[in-house]
């Protein structure tokens, strides 16, 4: 055991936090497949049939609706709103938060213009404002005035038939009627937790990270945020405590850990995000840099499908699979150390020749002796009749 501890070090840095190499995910689903036995005189049969069973539902699932393709089923379920920002993939949890922890209009209104500069579908008619000549690029302007000439602009063309007009772009040019909070959140099966009742637990659900244009950002869930907007469109944000991203708050070890500051703060004029777009991040004691730095963990939760990758086969050199060397001690497979000999016996010992060496155990013997340690292994691929007589008369 005392030696064992050499290694654990360079075991960590190969496989990362221990739950990704624990037996404990095996043992789980070798438990599943017991309880698909229903007949003891058959197991392998009604494994395999439960295992296919299961594979297809999972497959209707994922591909066909939680309807199991029910067509009147799979309309209910069809997205009433065809906005990008609108997700039906966002359950929100908890009793909704008091009014201490209400938006206040400053904040409603900075996330109301966070929801039209991001949305996918509103991008035409933001270029087309930032091209005005009053406008000219400028972005600061531009952020102050976008909003109100957007709602216009939907008012305007609504009988016009223009392309880049939709019902959905008109709901989203009027402000949300109400904005709730709450403090967790469900997405695509992913539980967050704000960090006020994250302190309280023993588990860790707060932790984001939001990728941006060529940066990372980190932090930590503050408020679950539901924006109402006419006939019930929903878009869900997090409202987050995002980490300084500057060179002395986050920093990469010689190992490709990232070690964040979390005692910093940085973005507090925006602090929302998409709650579909973010991705959940386990913070680690740092030992070596203090208290307030965490080491990001970006951990993929079990039982979540990524649909999205099945069957698609990602370019590159496969990995060879990490093998230890043979000088860590482990001979090669023909040859045989004998370094247990029991006191009272005399082995006999078969070489490859397939003759008999006795060995005496009240002899001494050196342990460091290769010569005396190491047989050769009999040949078991021979065919001649030799072979096949030794083999007869050899007793162990």
């Amino acid at each position: 055991m005392p030696h064992l501890m050499i290694h654990l070090p360079q075991q960590l840095l190969f496989t990362g936090p221990v739950h990704f190499t624990w037996m404990y995910p095996m043992e789980r689903q070798l438990g599943e497949y017991k309880d698909y036995v229903t007949n003891k005189s058959a197991p392998e049969g009604c494994i395999a049939e439960a295992y296919i069973a299961h594979e297809c539902v999972t497959y209707m699932k994922l591909y066909l609706g939680a309807s199991l393709g029910a067509p009147q089923a799979m309309e209910e379920h069809a997205p009433r709103f065809n906005l990008s920002i609108v997700s039906s993939d966002v359950e929100v949890g908890g009793a909704r938060l008091s009014a201490e922890y209400a938006l206040s209009d400053e904040e409603i209104a900075i996330a109301h213009w966070w929801v039209l500069i991001n949305c996918e579908e509103v991008k035409y008619w933001k270029e087309l404002h930032l091209s005005f000549p009053e406008v000219d690029g400028d972005l600061e302007y531009h952020n102050m005035t976008f909003v109100n000439y957007f709602r216009t602009w939907m008012d305007m063309i609504k009988s016009d038939d223009n392309p880049n007009w939709s019902h959905e772009l008109l709901l989203l040019a009027m402000q949300p009627q109400r904005a709730r909070v709450y403090p967790t959140c469900t997405v695509n099966g992913v539980k967050f937790v704000s960090e006020e009742r994250d302190n309280r637990r023993r588990t860790q659900n707060s932790g984001v990270m939001a990728k941006g244009h060529g940066l990372d950002y980190y932090g930590v869930l503050h408020l679950v945020v539901e924006l109402v907007y006419a006939e019930g469109m929903k878009v869900h944000l997090f409202k987050c405590r995002w980490f300084d991203t500057g060179a002395q708050s986050m920093k990469m070890d010689q190992y490709g850990n990232l070690s964040v500051n979390t005692a910093t703060s940085a973005y507090e004029d925006d602090p929302f995000v998409f709650a579909t777009s973010v991705k959940q991040v386990f913070y680690l004691d740092d030992l070596a840099k203090g208290d307030a730095w965490k080491i990001a963990n970006i951990v993929h939760p079990r039982n979540i499908y990524r649909a999205a990758t099945l069957g698609v086969t990602i370019p590159g050199p496969e990995a060879d699979a990490y093998q230890e060397p043979n000088a860590v001690g482990i001979h090669d497979v023909a040859i045989v150390r004998e370094n247990n000999v029991k006191h009272g016996r005399v082995l006999r010992i078969r070489d490859e020749d397939s003759t008999f060496i006795d060995v005496d155990p009240n002899e001494e013997t050196n342990d460091d002796s290769d010569d005396e340690l190491r047989h050769r292994l009999p040949d078991i691929n021979s065919d001649s009749k030799e072979d096949s007589s030794d083999d007869s008369d050899y007793e162990p």
